[in-house]
């Protein structure tokens, strides 16, 4: 996966996820996506946790 993250003219960041998998037909795009967005919100909310611990 990669992940870019754009400024906006309003200041607000937008960001783009590239998924790359490997097709093999274990996994369909709808579970892959979901499973990104699962990781990037647990990511989200440890560094959340980690800046309001310190």
């Amino acid at each position: 996966m990669q992940k870019s993250i754009e400024k906006k003219q309003d200041g607000r960041e937008k960001v783009r996820f590239i998924v790359i998998r490997e097709f093999s037909g274990s996994q369909t795009m709808q579970e892959a996506f979901e499973q990104l967005i699962e990781r990037q919100a647990c990511e989200c909310f440890e560094e959340w946790m980690e800046r309001k611990a310190g």
